[in-house]
């Protein structure tokens, strides 16, 4: 009896000794699938390669987006659901200068949304966001006016942050956002755009006080690795999300990484530098500076004896725009070609991750809020449709193949269902991609992509039942999405 009893408690002790994982997820801007260099990529990208070739690490090959452009991306990582549920259509204005300051970002997160990070504040996590947000204001604009409310991460769970409202050059920043300040943008002479960082305790219009100089990449980890000490010494499980800058245009590199490139191309040294020439070198120099962070903070996790317990993920929040690589994929930025949506994607968990794969298992951005659902062991939500999936038991190894389907939607503008806009669809190797136009469907393909990853040959005909089949999950799926909106409160034209 006594034997049974000291078990049970050694059991019990066990259990409540485990440490809670902490979660880091770091996301390029517009990186593409064919830019790293572990994906036949002209960037040198030494730790992701070595990210990849982890033996406690999973390289995606099947990573996607939740959407081919930004800001619904980042809506649906946070919510796990498709972006279009709760109105974020497309992209929040980035207009890049200080009309910034006085036009509305016209699609942000509503609060009602749950987040990633309210879900682990309320099981006892710190969460922080280092980066770009673009889901919304920090303050009211136009003049205290808009009619589009407040909506940053520290309404959204982050209890830290430290964030911009838009996309931002790759290197110093918020620069041209100081009328004296003198902005050195490498070989660029005009003056640079200005995206100002505004932190939890902003309370101007000007955000951040004074120019931040350098990388960008670097000043975002200066911010994670003094967050991610003082955790640690506080014993406390944390959130991290890094969504970086990194390779949005304006991709500026500093001399350091620029020069690196110029030099392997022989031109490090010469007066004539073709405008192409340079701006390669600061496409490919802002990423590696991106990468050189990637390293930084793989390598602090060793230091701090954190790594083991750290579930990290890297991946991007859609594909490269003409200034970028798919290696061959179909399709960039703003399509739902696999070039749009296929991204970079890695996950290191030594604690769970036992050994090296190389994984065709599609995974898709809005998988991270089921997922730590089910690592908190925390009950979902029964009012809202998720999209994501839990990918605990892939990560574990139990589960080889993903059952759900992944959908997206695009250039569904301001909730009009009537207008032309495109749906599609992934099950397993078959894709379909669907054009709607006055609520009718004008033309659809059907791709294998395990035959066929440039989705070369449309297989509709050849294939009409599976595209059928296909095609009834979409409309479910659309029918769905327009319940969803109707619940949230978006006008729409069906």
């Amino acid at each position: 009896m006594w034997v049974i009893v000291c078990l049970l408690l050694s059991t019990v002790a066990f259990t409540v000794s485990t440490p809670t994982p902490n979660v880091i997820f770091a996301m390029a801007d517009d990186l593409g699938w064919g830019d790293v260099q572990y994906n036949g990529g002209k960037a040198f990208t030494p730790n992701l390669n070595e990210m990849a070739r982890s033996d406690n690490a999973i390289l995606l090959q099947r990573h996607y987006s939740g959407s081919p452009v930004c800001s619904p991306t980042r809506a649906t990582l946070l919510t796990g659901r498709n972006h279009n549920r709760y109105c974020v259509w497309s992209v929040n204005s980035a207009r890049g200068d200080k009309s910034d300051f006085s036009t509305a970002q016209t699609m942000p997160l509503p609060l009602s949304e749950i987040t990633v990070a309210e879900i682990m504040r309320n099981a006892g996590y710190s969460t922080a966001f280092f980066g770009k947000w673009h889901l919304g204001d920090f303050k009211p604009l136009r003049g205290g006016n808009s009619k589009w409310p407040v909506s940053h991460p520290g309404l959204h769970g982050f209890e830290q942050w430290w964030a911009t409202g838009r996309s931002a050059p790759t290197t110093t920043t918020n620069c041209g956002c100081f009328q004296n300040s003198v902005c050195t943008l490498g070989h660029y002479t005009n003056r640079p755009v200005c995206t100002n960082y505004y932190t939890n305790t902003s309370d101007d219009t000007v955000g951040w006080s004074q120019p931040i100089p350098g990388d960008d990449s670097h000043f975002i980890w200066s911010l994670a690795e003094k967050y991610i000490r003082e955790q640690v010494n506080f014993h406390k499980p944390f959130f991290l999300y890094l969504p970086f800058h990194s390779v949005h245009s304006r991709f500026v590199a500093t001399d350091q990484y620029r020069n690196f490139y110029l030099k392997a191309r022989g031109h490090v040294h010469s007066k004539h530098v073709t405008k192409e020439t340079l701006s390669k070198a600061d496409y490919y120099g802002a990423i590696s500076a991106m990468d050189n962070v990637i390293g930084k903070l793989r390598n602090l996790l060793q230091e701090l004896g954190i790594k083991n317990n750290t579930l990290f993920w890297f991946t991007s929040d859609n594909g490269p725009t003409k200034d970028g690589s798919t290696n061959g994929l179909r399709g960039l930025k703003t399509s739902l070609y696999e070039g749009g949506v296929r991204v970079p994607g890695i996950i290191e968990w030594p604690d769970v991750i036992s050994s090296n794969r190389v994984s065709q298992f599609p995974v898709v951005s809005s998988d991270l809020l089921p997922t730590v659902q089910d690592i908190l062991d925390v009950k979902p939500s029964d009012d809202r449709p998720i999209d994501g999936i839990s990918i605990l038991p892939f990560l574990q190894g139990k589960e080889e193949k993903r059952n759900q389907s992944i959908f997206w939607a695009f250039n569904i503008r301001k909730g009009d269902f009537s207008s032309s806009y495109n749906i599609s669809t992934m099950k397993d190797k078959y894709k379909l991609i669907v054009t709607y136009h006055h609520n009718t469907i004008q033309h659809y393909e059907l791709y294998d992509l395990k035959k066929d990853i440039r989705e070369s040959r449309n297989l509709k005909d050849i294939h009409p039942n599976i595209a059928s089949r296909l095609l009834n999950q979409i409309k479910t799926w659309r029918n769905s999405v327009i319940q969803s909106t109707n619940d949230v409160g978006c006008v729409l034209n069906t």
